[in-house]
């Protein structure tokens, strides 16, 4: 029988190792480094830029070189120069047809909760352009806070998706007294069957990143290396984003009334 011994570089939890013939205990903090004096800050900083790199061989999470569900191939970039063909990304829209924010909450900010993820996404055609990402340690009211945040940065949103979950109901229910639009999602499947429903977008092209922004390398090392990854926040955050999408966009079914003759409209769509 094989034991399966993983020790991250960067601790991505509080740890506890004990050894089985001395019974030495060695504890470790969430984010300490395994060799600090090998590996100081500006080393640890220089491999993260390399993401799957960073978490197959440091992290020891290791992904297909492409990719999970959604391969590193899929990913589509706006506002830069595509560094292996010199060419030009994809200009960003100056206008859309819709803007949502989705949100997948957690239960505290401590640092060993999971992360908050919020992202706003803006809708042109068939098109989906994530306008900016925040992952972070929130509690509730943190989260209401910057939810209202991005709402003003990015006005008019026409639509907030909060998972129904962890703090979403309480975040829920206090900003629906001044903010209208505020959708409860009950997520539907499990975590991997939301992702592989995404993932077809992913791969038809019509999901777009912003290729220069700080959130940029973290969110795609998450979304590539899912179900591997040691979060998936993210993942929840644009899976709930793409359901929902998917949703609106059925056809509107028109019917006649059998007694007054008017005509009346039904979608699937949860507005």
């Amino acid at each position: 029988m094989w034991t399966h011994v993983r020790i991250p570089l960067e601790a991505e939890q509080n740890e506890t190792w004990k050894f089985p013939i001395s019974g030495r205990v060695v504890w470790r903090r969430k984010a300490e480094i395994l060799m600090p004096e090998r590996f100081p800050p500006a080393v640890v900083e220089d491999y993260r830029s390399r993401p799957l790199d960073f978490a197959a061989q440091y992290q020891q999470r290791p992904a297909p070189i492409d990719g999970n569900e959604v391969r590193l191939s899929y990913i589509r970039y706006y506002g830069g120069i595509d560094p292996r063909t010199g060419q030009p990304d994809e200009k960003l829209p100056t206008s859309f047809d819709m803007k949502i924010i989705s949100v997948d909450c957690a239960f505290k900010s401590l640092p060993t909760s999971d992360y908050v993820a919020i992202g706003v996404i803006g809708v042109k055609g068939s098109k989906k352009y994530f306008l900016n990402v925040i992952n972070a340690h929130l509690d509730a009211a943190a989260t209401e806070a910057e939810i209202r945040r991005q709402r003003l940065a990015y006005h008019p949103i026409n639509a907030i998706l909060i998972e129904d979950k962890a703090n979403g109901p309480a975040i829920i229910q206090r900003l629906r007294v001044s903010v209208p639009g505020v959708i409860a999602r009950n997520p539907q499947g499990g975590k991997i069957a939301r992702m592989r429903a995404a993932a077809s977008g992913w791969q038809a092209g019509e999901w777009f990143i912003d290729r220069d922004a700080a959130w940029t390398p973290p969110f795609v090392e998450q979304i590539i290396t899912f179900p591997n990854a040691a979060y998936d926040d993210q993942v929840d955050m644009m899976s709930q984003a793409a359901a929902w999408l998917l949703e609106v966009s059925q056809p509107v079914v028109w019917s006649s009334n059998a007694f007054t003759g008017e005509l009346n409209w039904s979608s699937n769509a949860p507005m």
